[in-house]
C-alpha cells in the first residue's frame, strides 16, 4: 500500500474511532463561511431568502435529520441481529466506538431537528439573524452525521455479508460446555 493509502486509511480511522470530530468540522466550516461572508461583504446562506421560503426549509431539514435518525435506528437493529463471526469480532474489538457513533448520529439529529424547529418558532422577521447561522451549522453537522451513518451501514453490510457468503470461512463460534451434564468435571478435564 502506498503513503498515501496509508495515509488515507488513518485518516478514516481516526474520524471513525471519534464522532466529536463532525462537530469540529461543522464548526469550522462555519467559521470559515462567516469569515468568508465579512470579508467579502455577502450575505449569509439564509439573508436572501424569503421568511415563507425559510420556514418550508426549516421544516424539510427537521423532517430530513429525523428520517435519518430512524435510518440510525435500523443500523443498530442490524448489529443487534448479526450473529456471525466477523460481527462478534467487530462487537469484540470496536463496540465502544460503534456505540458512541451510533449515539453520536441519534442525539446530533435530534438536535439538528431541534434547531430547526425553534428556527420555525423565532425567525419571524424579514432577515434571519443569528437563527440562520444556527440553522447552517445544524445542517453542517446533520450533513456530517449523515455521512458517518452511511459509512457505518456500508461496513455493517460488508460484514454480514462476509459472514453469510462465506460461511467455511467464517464458521459460527463455538463456545464450549462449562461443565458436562451429569459429571462433576470442570471444563478441560477428563
Amino acid at each position: 500500500m502506498t503513503s498515501l493509502g496509508v495515509f488515507a486509511r488513518q485518516v478514516r480511522d481516526l474520524w471513525g474511532e471519534r464522532p466529536g470530530i463532525d462537530w469540529l468540522m461543522a464548526v469550522a466550516l462555519l467559521l470559515g463561511h462567516l469569515i468568508y461572508c465579512h470579508v467579502t461583504h455577502t450575505e449569509a446562506l439564509f439573508a436572501s431568502i424569503t421568511p415563507d421560503r425559510r420556514k418550508d426549509i426549516y421544516t424539510t431539514a427537521a423532517s430530513a435529520s429525523a428520517l435519518i435518525g430512524g435510518f440510525g435506528t435500523a443500523a443498530i437493529s442490524q448489529y443487534a441481529t448479526a450473529s456471525g463471526r466477523r460481527m462478534l469480532e467487530l462487537r469484540r474489538r470496536f463496540g465502544v466506538s460503534l456505540r458512541r457513533n451510533w449515539g453520536g448520529i441519534l442525539s446530533s439529529m435530534l438536535v439538528v431537528t431541534a434547531i430547526c424547529l425553534l428556527a420555525l418558532i423565532f425567525d419571524t422577521d424579514k432577515h434571519p439573524g443569528y437563527m440562520g447561522w444556527l440553522v447552517e451549522s445544524a445542517l453542517l453537522l446533520g450533513a456530517f452525521r449523515a455521512a458517518r451513518l452511511i459509512w457505518l451501514f456500508g461496513m455493517l453490510i460488508d460484514v454480514a455479508d462476509q459472514d453469510v457468503t462465506e460461511p467455511r470461512r467464517s464458521p459460527a463460534v463455538a463456545i464450549p460446555q462449562t461443565r458436562r451434564p451429569g459429571t462433576g468435571n470442570r471444563p478441560g478435564l477428563s
